[in-house]
């Protein structure tokens, strides 16, 4: 191996997080904020369903056959090519052919992944106004948005092995924070916070841990990720070189 990508893979840090996701129970944790009528709740749904309020000032046309920084996933019966292309989403045979597009709108769609039997994708869109973890069937039909922030953005979905639950890196703007893991039931709710950057309020933020790119293992006890400290984006920080690995576990 090269000794400079030796050195640079010596830095990186993966993590086993023993979780032992109890699943029924949390599904119970994730209840809808209290205080609010149902027409307070009814109203903000309704505003929720509503198209982002961006015009289209011209229509651009185009035909390709290839792609860059795409997010691809491929479905659970190795026949179907699921990506993302300029922020709409498509399939296309495995073995090749005409791309089918899911999406369309002025709305971003990106990182498209396949539930683990195949009935539905998640994926990141702001076609609510702010981006957010959202699900649909196959086809791109019946999206439903799971997380609910408004100021925040997402990365990396992933599925836990029941279908239940889509694990997500999420990250505030305002004031701007550490990737963190959250847990949101595809029934709704206000989701489930697996990771934290950091347990102590005066923590600086360059010790805080960024955790994004979950994979749960197949039976749902074991969820991998590499956490990545503040100072790793900062090599001339001392300790840069030397930050310890971490292991995780969770009864």
């Amino acid at each position: 191996m090269n000794p400079r990508k030796k050195t640079v893979l010596s830095n990186w840090i993966i993590s086993l997080a023993a979780l032992s996701l109890p699943f029924a129970s949390l599904a119970t944790s994730q209840k809808p904020p209290q205080g609010k009528d149902q027409a307070t709740v009814a109203a903000a749904d309704a505003r929720k369903d509503q198209p982002l309020p961006l015009k289209p000032s011209r229509k651009v046309e185009f035909n390709t056959d290839q792609g860059t920084w795409l997010s691809v996933d491929v479905s659970p019966d190795g026949k179907t090519i699921l990506f993302e292309l300029i922020g709409d989403l498509y399939t296309v045979p495995f073995g090749g052919g005409e791309a089918h597009k899911l999406t369309s709108g002025m709305a971003f769609n990106s990182q498209p992944r396949y539930s683990p039997v195949g009935r539905k994708i998640a994926f990141i869109s702001d076609r609510g106004g702010s981006e957010n973890v959202w699900i649909a069937d196959v086809d791109g039909s019946n999206p439903k948005q799971l997380s609910q922030d408004e100021q925040s953005e997402f990365a990396s979905p992933a599925w836990t092995p029941d279908g239940n639950y889509v694990i997500a890196a999420r990250f505030t703007q305002f004031p701007i924070g550490a990737s963190e893991l959250w847990m949101y039931h595809i029934k709704g709710g206000a989701g489930v916070q697996i990771t934290r950057s950091h347990t102590k309020a005066d923590t600086s933020p360059r010790r805080w841990v960024n955790t994004m790119g979950a994979s749960p293992s197949k039976d749902g006890r074991y969820l991998y990720y590499p956490p990545t400290p503040e100072r790793f984006l900062q090599p001339d920080l001392p300790g840069f070189a030397n930050h310890p690995p971490r292991s995780h576990h969770r009864r």
